[in-house]
């Protein structure tokens, strides 16, 4: 299938699906978002990363687990029936079939963009798709551990900006997906829910039953979140996913943790866990696991340093091109340290191809142990960025 005609059948796919995708402000810039091409990786990569998936959910659902993070008031204390919807794990790979955790997830963008890819690519209709039954039955799952009965559930997307959002195509993709189920859905700003008697609402809806909830604010720390945190707390209504599994799972201090000489040890994982979990940890260190900061500036051409709340690649520096004075910041903010493991450059042997030096990593999207659809990302440049014409969600095999 030449790169236009690909295009050409997304778009029309895109059209029929998620009929709401003709009405968007401007133009949807496909060729940034989904590529046409596919990537073929070694079947131990899938082993291993399935492996490490039910490791960490295991331990992470001990007791002795939880106990041994730092408690946040608000969100440690939150036992939620419910887990979170669209975790992901992120990966880089090497020739060898070796996987890399680089981060965890859990409001993580385009498994309805994948979905359409490879749609595309497969020919088939989203009722004939797998993963999209899959996830529909994991939001359906979350409102029955909540506690929601059998009438069709309301639902508000949420994020900050929503309309502003690169990713706004999948917003608008998600709201016809609900609705195609004949569920209530529309977008609500974070800062613009309502709690009242015990209800959580918006412009739309006088009560919500699940917010599908896109927040980078992943502690709901700002006060015009209030709302929306209280219904969490008092689980008012099922958000996911939501600040527990964040705290749990994918709070950047997690990596840190995992690697800890003896942790894993002493809260109960398995030795098959652990040797699932070692397999793919990256070692990853904060700045009191050196003995000065002298020594990372020596150490730095391998390292990568990155923001202990970031999200989205922003502020994340690779240790051999970062200056003095950007250093010298960074020892002022609370960094995790990760020993540099470059992601793989996409395979070409052509060497006027505009592929190369092209790199990808690989995102798992996750349902609680269970992996529900994988794909790569390809990119130029230091991270994903979704801003060149052939990059972005790339269809993957393993073999």
């Amino acid at each position: 299938m030449s790169y236009s005609h690909f295009y050409k059948k997304l778009e029309a796919l895109a059209l029929e699906t998620f009929p709401g995708t003709a009405n968007l402000p401007s133009a949807v810039s496909w060729d940034h978002l989904v590529s046409p091409l596919e990537l073929t990786l070694s079947k131990k990569v899938y082993e291993n990363v399935e492996a490490a998936v039910r490791a960490l959910h295991a331990i992470s659902r001990r007791p002795a687990y939880a106990a041994k993070l730092e408690a946040i008031p608000g969100v440690s204390d939150v036992l939620s029936k419910h887990e979170s919807v669209l975790m992901a794990y992120d990966f880089h790979t090497d020739e060898a079939g070796n996987a890399h955790l680089v981060e965890v997830n859990t409001n993580a963008s385009g498994y309805l963009l994948t979905s359409l890819m490879y749609m595309t690519h497969q020919d088939l209709k989203a009722d004939r798709f797998a993963p999209l039954v899959s996830l529909r039955d994991s939001f359906a799952e979350e409102l029955r551990l909540w506690g929601r009965g059998q009438k069709p559930p309301t639902i508000a997307i949420t994020d900050e900006e929503i309309i502003q959002q690169k990713m706004y195509a999948e917003f608008v993709m998600y709201r016809d997906w609900f609705r195609e189920a004949g569920w209530k859905a529309d977008f609500c700003e974070g800062r613009d829910f309502s709690y009242v008697a015990g209800k959580l609402g918006t412009s739309h809806f006088s009560q919500v039953d699940l917010v599908y909830n896109r927040l980078t604010d992943f502690y709901f720390e700002n006060p015009a979140f209030a709302p929306l945190r209280q219904a969490y707390v008092e689980q008012a209504a099922c958000v996911s996913p939501n600040p527990r599994e964040y705290w749990l799972l994918a709070d950047k201090q997690r990596l840190v943790d995992l690697g800890r000489p003896g942790f894993l040890e002493s809260v109960g994982a398995t030795d098959e866990d652990i040797a699932a979990l070692k397999r793919i940890l990256i070692p990853t260190r904060d700045k009191s696991s050196f003995a000065s900061e002298d020594e990372i500036w020596h150490e730095r051409k391998h390292l990568f340093f990155k923001p202990k709340r970031s999200h989205g690649g922003k502020s994340v520096y690779r240790g051999e091109s970062v200056s003095r004075k950007v250093f010298e910041r960074l020892m002022q903010e609370d960094v995790l340290i990760q020993n540099f493991t470059p992601a793989q450059k996409m395979p070409t042997d052509d060497p006027r191809s505009v592929l190369n030096n092209w790199k990808f990593d690989v995102r798992f999207f996750v349902y609680r142990d269970q992996i529900q659809m994988a794909v790569a990302r390809i990119y130029q440049g230091q991270v994903t960025n979704f801003s060149s014409p052939l990059g972005g969600f790339t269809s993957v095999r393993f073999e």
